[in-house]
Parts: C-alpha cells; sequence; structure tokens
C-alpha cells in the first residue's frame, strides 16, 4: 500500500508498508488470539497501528490505536496507555487535528505523571512540544507563550535524560531544541545540533546520526554557513552509502536538503540533477506496491512457503530419528569424557567463584559505606532545614542554609560513589549539573539561564568534596549577589582538561566586583552593597582552603558586566 507522509518538515514523501514488521505483527496477533492474550492482542495492535502511521495512513493507524487502547485502558494507568496517547496525538498533530491532539497529549501526560515513569514522562512532554511547534506555526500572535512552553517540554526531556543517565533521550531532546531554534533563526541551535550529534555518534545510534546531520546541513545554511552545510551534508550521504542503510524516508530527506543546498549556492546543473534524481525515486516509489496488493500477495506467499518449508523439515526429522538409535552409543563415550571434564571444571570454577565473591564483597562494602556517609549527611542536611525554620533571626537563617547546602554538596559526591560504576571516582558532568540546579532550585532561581560546557571526564572522590564546595559557593553568592541584579540572569560553567591539568571557569552577568583582584573575591553578609567583598569573609576562606587542598590556583576577575572565578590544578 503506497501513502503520503510528510518527512521531517521537508515536504511529502511516499512510503510503503513494511512487510516483515507487517508480517511480524500478524503472526503476533494470531498467536494472541490463540492464546486469548488480550494484553499481548493489545501489542500486536500498537505494532499495525505504528506501521500505518509510519506509511502516512494516519486513520488506519489510528483505528489499531484505538482498538488497542480499549484492551489496555480498562486495567488501569500504564507505561503502555500512556505511550498509546502519544501516538494518537501524534497523528492528529500530522492530520491537523490540534485541538484533539493537545488533549491526547496532556492525558498521555497525566498517566505520567500518576505511574511516576521518567521514559513515560519524556514521550508525554515530546508530544505536547510537538503539538504546542504545530500551534507556534499556525498563530503567529501567540508565538511568545507557546515558544516558552515548547522550550519549557524539552528541557524538561534533556533534564530527564540526564536524570536517569538515557544519553539517547538527551540527544533526542537536543535535536528537537536545536531544529526549532533553527526555525526561529537562533544560531545557538547549531550547537545543540553538534551536541545531539555527538551523543549519537557515541552511542552508534546512525538513524538518529543522519537525521540530525540533514538538519545540521539545514540550519548552516539558514546562517548562511555553505561551506559548513556542504561539507555535513557530503558526510550524511557518505555515513547512509557505507551503512546501507535504504531508509526510503531518510535518503528523500537527504536528497532534497541536497536540492536546497544547491539552489541557495547557485549550483543549477547539481540542484536539477539532484531534483531529476529525487522525482525518480519518489515515481518509482509510488508505482510499486500499488494500494497493498503487492505487500499481501508477498506475505501470503512468504506464509505458505514457511508452511512447505516446515513439512519439509519435518520429514527431514523423521529420518534423523531413525539414526539416532545408532549415535547413542557413540554419545555415550563421549559422554563418559565429558563427565570427567565436567568434574574438574566444576573444580576449577568454584575456585573462580570463591574469588569473585570476595572481590564482590569488597566492592559491596565500598558501596555500602558511600550509602551510610551520603545518608549520614542527608540526615544533618535536614536536621539544618529544621534548625534554619525556628530561628528568626534572618542572617543565622542565612548562615544555616548556607551550611545546609555545603552538607548536600557533599552528600551528592557519595550519592554518585554510590550509585556510580566505579567506586571512587565521579562524573564530573553529572555532578556539576545536579549540584548547580540544587542550589538554583533552592534560591528559587531553577529558571535561570544556565549553560554547561563540560568534558566527559571523571574526578576522585578527594578531589570532587574540595571542587564541590567551590562551586556550592560560588552558585549560592551568584544567587544572593548577581541574579537579583538582572532581568535575565545567566550562569556559565565550563570544564576543560588539557593533560593532567583541568580547569574550571564560573562566570555570571551580575554586576561585577568594581575591577577587585582575585584576593577580594567573595561578598561578605555584613556588607549591604552588592559590588563590596572582603577576603576575611568565611565564603573567601573556604574557597581558599579548598583550592590549597587541590594543590591548585584560583583568580576572580569582574567589571560591571559580570565575575569570571578560574580554577586550574592537577589531576
Amino acid at each position: 500500500m503506497l501513502v503520503s507522509v510528510r518527512g521531517l518538515s521537508q515536504g511529502v514523501t511516499n512510503l510503503k508498508l513494511k512487510t516483515d514488521r507487517l508480517q511480524h505483527a500478524k503472526e503476533l496477533e494470531q498467536e494472541a488470539i490463540k492464546k486469548r492474550d488480550s494484553t499481548q492482542l493489545a501489542e500486536a495492535w500498537y505494532l499495525y497501528g505504528k506501521i500505518y502511521a509510519f506509511a502516512g495512513d494516519y486513520k488506519s493507524s489510528q483505528s489499531y490505536f484505538l482498538k488497542s487502547l480499549q484492551l489496555l485502558e480498562p486495567k488501569g494507568d500504564s507505561f503502555e496507555v500512556s505511550r498509546l496517547y502519544v501516538r494518537l496525538s501524534e497523528n492528529e498533530v500530522k492530520q491537523g487535528h490540534l485541538d484533539k491532539a493537545l488533549h491526547d497529549a496532556k492525558r498521555s501526560l497525566s498517566i505520567s505523571e500518576h505511574i511516576r515513569s521518567d521514559p513515560a514522562l519524556m514521550r508525554s512532554y515530546g508530544a505536547l512540544g510537538q503539538v504546542y511547534e504545530a500551534i507556534w506555526h499556525k498563530e503567529p500572535r501567540g508565538r511568545p507563550a507557546y515558544y516558552s512552553a515548547i522550550i519549557l517540554y524539552y528541557r524538561q526531556i534533556e533534564y530527564l535524560g540526564y536524570k536517569s543517565n538515557d544519553t539517547i533521550a538527551v540527544a533526542e531532546a537536543l535535536a528537537r531544541y536545536g531544529n526549532f531554534l533553527a526555525k526561529n533563526d537562533d544560531k545557538r541551535s547549531v550547537s545543540y545540533l553538534q551536541k545531539a550529534l555527538s551523543f549519537f555518534t557515541r552511542k552508534g545510534k546512525d538513524i538518529g546520526r543522519l537525521n540530525v546531520m540533514i538538519h545540521l546541513s539545514s540550519a548552516y545554511s539558514t546562517f548562511g554557513q555553505f561551506k559548513l552545510a556542504g561539507s555535513v551534508l557530503r558526510k550524511a550521504e557518505a555515513l547512509y552509502d557505507e551503512k546501507k542503510l535504504n531508509e526510503y524516508d531518510l535518503r528523500v530527506l537527504l536528497d532534497r536538503q541536497f536540492v536546497r543546498y544547491f539552489e541557495a549556492t547557485d549550483q543549477w546543473e547539481a540542484a536539477f540533477e539532484r531534483l531529476n534524481k529525487l522525482n525518480a525515486l519518489e515515481k518509482a516509489q509510488l508505482l510499486s506496491d500499488y494500494d497493498g496488493t503487492v505487500t499481501r500477495l508477498n506475505i501470503e506467499y512468504e506464509t505458505r512457503k514457511k508452511e512447505s518449508i516446515l513439512k519439509a523439515q519435518k520429514k527431514v526429522i523423521n529420518l534423523n530419528a531413525e539414526n539416532l538409535h545408532t549415535q547413542q552409543i557413540l554419545t555415550a563415550v563421549i559422554g563418559i569424557l565429558f563427565l570427567i571434564a565436567t568434574v574438574l571444571s566444576i573444580v576449577f570454577f568454584r575456585l573462580y567463584r570463591k574469588n569473585q565473591r570476595i572481590s564482590l564483597r569488597n566492592v559491596q562494602l565500598v558501596k555500602e559505606q558511600n550509602h551510610r556517609v551520603k545518608n549520614n549527611l542527608q540526615v544533618v542536611s535536614s536536621l539544618l532545614s529544621l534548625q534554619s525554620k525556628r530561628l528568626t533571626d534572618e542572617v543565622a537563617k542565612k548562615a544555616i542554609e548556607e551550611s545546609r547546602l555545603r552538607v548536600q554538596s557533599m552528600a551528592i559526591i557519595h550519592q554518585r560513589l554510590y550509585d556510580g560504576d566505579r567506586l571512587a571516582e565521579v562524573n564530573l558532568e553529572d555532578f556539576i549539573r545536579e549540584l548547580v540546579w540544587g542550589v538554583l532550585r533552592s534560591y528559587g532561581y531553577s529558571s535561570v539561564e544556565t549553560e554547561f560546557t563540560i568534558e566527559n571526564t571523571s574526578l576522585p572522590a578527594d578531589k570532587a568534596v574540595p571542587l564541590g564546595l567551590i562551586l556550592n559557593e560560588l552558585t549560592t553568592n551568584a544567587c544572593k549577589y548577581a541574579f537579583p541584579y538582572r532581568a535575565n540572569p545567566e550562569l556559565k560553567i565550563s570544564c576543560h582538561r588539557q593533560s593532567n591539568r583541568l580547569k574550571i571557569m564560573v562566570a555570571d552577568n551580575g554586576p561585577g566586583m568594581d575591577g577587585l583582584t582575585w584576593a577580594d573575591t567573595l561578598m561578605d553578609e555584613a556588607v549591604e552593597s552588592a559590588t563590596a567583598v572582603k577576603k576575611s569573609s568565611f565564603g573567601m576562606q573556604l574557597i581558599q582552603a579548598q583550592t590549597e587542598q587541590l594543590y591548585g590556583t584560583c583568580r576572580f576577575e569582574g567589571d560591571n558586566t559580570g565575575v569570571l572565578f578560574t580554577l586550574e590544578f592537577n589531576v
């Protein structure tokens, strides 16, 4: 069956139903009917819905999704029910029924929140972002409000992806975010698409990688960087050919972007040649397997061929049974030899398992130690929080809260040590993000524009603790003395490693430090001015002490555009 679908803002293409996927769904459906398993039958209908949606037959797709929903929804909220509402919403968007799409997306989000499933939440946020993007295109007057909603949902997906260590979810969120920024002529889109490409490449996801490369080329063209656009596009085509992807929609998407690129760079002959190739591809697709007749005949043919093969195999089995008796004697002899080998293997295996249990026990003891330290630190943090609520003096309350955040930063380190794969190291990027976001939430600045540029590296625990205290102190002071003086507060944190030297930079866009040197660093509680500092303050003493513990160097630079802190130490 040939139908038309819209491919990622690139126009209309023609796709056919996937024969192998149809066969798999049909076999699953028949098995479910035979077993009278309603859950399995719902899954088969869900697969049918996906197949028809991919081919662009949204009415047939909706029919199967609704049939699946009728079986699953009476059993209560679940990941599968939330997933169905996401699919229904996506189909409604493609048919232009935005009110229905928004209703289904919100229903999916409600179920995801009820079952407290991060994977379900990421799907729901993606569906809502897609709906609001469609509304954003349709209603220009309401664009500012929709823009904020779209950004919120895509950033939520990114946050949950980092939280659950789901790199693919993070990459998809960055790709969505980058594509949307490109539609708004926002040059930041390039950096987000580049980061998404890096994640897809690292995980070996060729389809996602190719999609991002095509959209990255489009973004480069939008901003007049045609040399980069052409380079990325040629690499994308090389990847497609190298991996032998044979994906019709990706092929069409790639050729359409080539046409746009050649037109933008006045390469009219190349554009015409590529356009002819694209038209021939679409024409061949349109003429093949018209109305699903060939597809259905192929399925029936393959089914009958499999039945014939099964009958032939049964005859072979009967013939083999006649030879089985002869082979039994030889099998007995081999069995005795095998028994001797097995006894020896068991002896060596038990020795190996004993050593393995000792090693595993040691690992568990270290993890348990980190877990208990983390719990104790959290108890201290809770006690400080309770004590703060009982105080009436604001200065004392602030001091208690700052102490609580310092304890919390150490608790985060031990949490990472307990949850991580390495016993004595923490992932620097995850640790910094969690610590900074925790401080921002505590001070009510969770919406602050935060930019992280952190290399993927690990840090030993004895280095992570002083670094965590320093970052906690810097973020706290930014919340207290920088953000209140800016309508659009920003915080930027970068981390780069050169050989065995680690360089960390923290910058805000506050009112600055009036040109004070690195020695005059942190804000003192007793001074009312947002730019006055004293090197005798506790925060400054703490940073100096932790820097010395790292055997590193630090400096502050400040003017009326903000403060920049730089820390360097060996790892």
